[in-house]
């Protein structure tokens, strides 16, 4: 014990005795403090008004307005006013979004707010059935500060509430004057209630009523279909009927045609006939003028009458035909021509006797006149008759034909029709189904309102709502429609300013690197030759004592230069210094321990513990929204329970947390002592040869 405190002795003698020692010494006493201080102080209240009014955003108004029901309407404008008695951003109200936009880019407004033409437009779209939400532009510059756009964010939330305000404070000016107006004409709520009530109780009737008649619609239809399907079937029966009608009428047509073609073949062989008979009896003629009165030779006379027995056998077939078609004349005539051939026959027999040949000539002519009378006359009847009658016959049957085809087409299209409206009705059946189910929802949903509306208007707070329309207090309406909830906030563990708030992670940081600062500023291996003979833990502790106090008088410089310097108002001031002194110790311990132990290597240790707690130990961020690898060297850190220790003394007590992070770090110390002892015997070889060739470099 005794070389350590010499070992203490010494060292102070040769500190104080220089100046130049002791202004380091109180450098690093001050210069760590100087750091923990003004990092406080620069984030005192970075999101009050007083900081948050500094920062420029700009504002511009492009809104061209609206006309409702004649009057002139412009909410850009009033948001504008608006804005003008708003303190929390430093607002700057420019002529036109280019200029707005211009200054962002340019980085001298940091945010900018542009109300676009058609704001009121969108505004009151509600009235004409487009509804179109109001926007408003809102552009931020992210690369002039990284926290800016945090702050400037309230430059949203401050437009949007004093848009709403202004909205909702006009509607509820609106409703105030209707109500107003509507007590002056002596309505009060319940009138209007009632008024309701009838409305909705008479909707939800018509459309019971409306949906009755989809019923009987939907059953007269149903019959509908069925006779128009019976109707479309006996049709197409009529229809095949009057085909075949048609098809009969036009073979009967035909059957006339052929009768008309068969009856001129008739008559036309019948004139043969005659033709051939005038023939034989032109050649019986000539043949008789040619033997002369000398006398027929019996061959030529058996001739003749071979061939008179040959006509009269065709006009006897011709005469027949005729009587069996009905043609009575004809046949008389024909008749009349064949005794002429009968006289004509024997009148030649007496030729051949010696008898004259005149009357048989004066005979033979005679019949052939009488052939070709009944020839011309039976060919001008046959021919009148047929033509006259097979005419008329055909006209008629064709008329008869095509009004039974129009009949038919007719029909068809009738049939057609009735197909059509058949199809329409199984169209329209599932619309009436769907009609009707419509109509009973839609009759459910009316029931359910009416009775909504009921229990509305029979609440109190219907009551209440109504008496504060009548009212003529406007503002009470406006912000009980602008802010329907309120929410009551109880702060748990308060801390007046940011900056106190930051104060444990600035404490902790300014801690460590005056401790830092002492383990490079000041050796720590003792070398005096007087005491080369004492033990290493002699060594240890008696130039450790030097590092304690310098880690003491840093720490009671910085406590007390938060509580009175930066104005700090902790909830236990007391603690707050212990908790310094605890965090102070801790480091020195540590840095001490490692240059100790491992000369440069463990300057180089406690650098690089110093980095990974600065972004690791959850200062700023929640340690929850941190990369994984800090989370898991968190429970690790001095800093972790040095900043609980602080949040602590700083927000107020809870449970044992102040005493269990206290222990936590002495532990710490404890541990640092003995690694830095343990280890300093095995790294002696490792930090001489460090240190040899650092040397060598020159410059090092």
């Amino acid at each position: 014990m005794r070389n350590i405190w010499n070992i203490f002795r010494a060292d102070w003698r040769r500190l104080t005795a220089s100046v130049v020692a002791v202004v380091v010494l109180l450098g690093l006493c001050l210069v760590p403090c100087l750091y923990a201080w003004f990092n406080i102080l620069s984030n005192w209240d970075p999101y009050g008004v007083a900081s948050t009014s500094r920062i420029k955003v700009a504002v511009a108004s492009e809104d061209q307005g609206y006309q409702v029901m004649g009057l002139e309407l412009n909410i850009g404008e009033l948001v504008l006013q608006g804005l003008e008695s708003n303190d929390q951003m430093g607002w700057v109200f420019v002529d036109d979004a280019d200029t707005a936009l211009s200054g962002v880019e340019s980085g001298e407004y940091y945010a900018a707010l542009v109300v676009p033409e058609e704001f009121t437009g969108d505004f009151v779209s509600i009235l004409t059935g487009d509804l179109r939400h109001p926007q408003i532009q809102y552009y931020e510059n992210e690369k002039k500060n990284a926290i800016a756009p945090k702050i400037t964010s309230k430059a949203k939330t401050a437009v949007q509430e004093q848009i709403n305000t202004t909205v909702v404070g006009k509607a509820a000016e609106v409703l105030t004057t209707v109500g107003t107006v509507c007590k002056a004409m002596g309505l009060d709520s319940q009138d209007l209630a009632d008024g309701i009530m009838d409305k909705l109780t008479s909707a939800r009737q018509e459309t019971a009523q409306i949906q009755k008649v989809l019923v009987s619609l939907k059953d007269v239809m149903d019959g509908a279909d069925s006779l128009l399907a019976a109707a479309s079937v006996t049709i197409r029966d009529a229809q095949s009927a009057i085909d075949d009608a048609g098809g009969a009428v036009g073979g009967t047509v035909q059957v006339i045609g052929t009768g008309m073609t068969s009856a001129n073949e008739t008559n036309s062989d019948l004139l043969t006939v005659l033709d051939s008979a005038d023939k034989l009896l032109a050649d019986l003629d000539a043949m008789l003028r040619e033997t002369g009165v000398a006398g027929i030779e019996e061959t030529i006379q058996a001739n003749m009458i071979a061939r008179v027995d040959e006509v009269i056998v065709r006009l006897t077939a011709a005469r027949d035909e005729a009587e069996a078609s009905g043609d009575a004349n004809t046949a008389q005539q024909l008749q009349a021509v064949i005794d002429g051939l009968v006289d004509l026959k024997e009148a030649i027999g007496t030729v051949s006797t010696g008898g004259a040949l005149e009357p048989v000539l004066d005979t033979l002519a005679q019949v052939r006149q009488q052939l070709r009378a009944a020839a011309i006359n039976t060919n001008q009847q046959v021919n009148d008759y047929l033509q006259a009658a097979g005419a008329q016959a055909q006209a008629s049957l064709r008329a008869i034909q095509q009004l039974l085809d129009a009949v038919a087409g007719s029909l068809g299209g009738v049939s057609g029709t009735l197909d059509g409206y058949a199809s329409a009705m199984t169209t329209v059946q599932p619309t009436l189904d769907a009609g009707i189910t419509l109509a009973g929802t839609v009759e459910k949903y009316l029931t359910d309102i009416e009775d909504d509306v009921q229990r509305i208007t029979g609440s109190d707070a219907f009551r209440r709502f109504t008496e504060l329309m009548e009212s003529s207090d406007a503002d009470s309406m406006a912000d009980y429609l602008t802010s329907p909830v309120q929410m009551n906030t109880e702060i748990i563990y308060e801390i007046k300013d940011y900056g106190a708030a930051m104060s444990p992670y600035y404490v902790m940081l300014a801690l460590f690197v005056g401790s830092l600062l002492t383990a490079v500023m000041l050796k720590v291996p003792v070398t005096q030759p007087e005491f080369a003979g004492c033990r290493a833990v002699q060594r240890y502790f008696g130039r450790f004592i030097t590092f304690f106090l310098m880690a003491m008088a840093q720490a009671l410089v910085t406590a007390f230069g938060c509580l009175y310097f930066v104005g700090m108002e902790p909830a236990e001031p007391a603690l707050f210094v212990l908790a310094c002194c605890l965090c102070s110790l801790n480091f020195a311990c540590m840095n001490y321990a490692l240059v100790y132990a491992l000369d440069n290597v463990g300057m180089a240790l406690s650098v690089i513990i110093m980095v990974i707690q600065v972004a690791g130990s959850g200062g700023s961020y929640p340690i929850h929204v941190l990369p994984q690898i800090f989370q898991t060297l968190y429970p690790f850190m001095p800093f972790h329970y040095g900043m609980d220790m602080i949040r602590e003394t700083v927000g107020g007590m809870y449970g044992h947390t102040y005493r269990d992070c206290a222990l936590v770090l002495l532990g710490m110390c404890v541990l640092f002592t003995v690694l830095g002892l343990v280890l300093y015997y095995p790294a002696r070889r490792l930090n001489a040869a460090i240190a040899a060739s650092k040397e060598k470099s020159g410059i090092m």
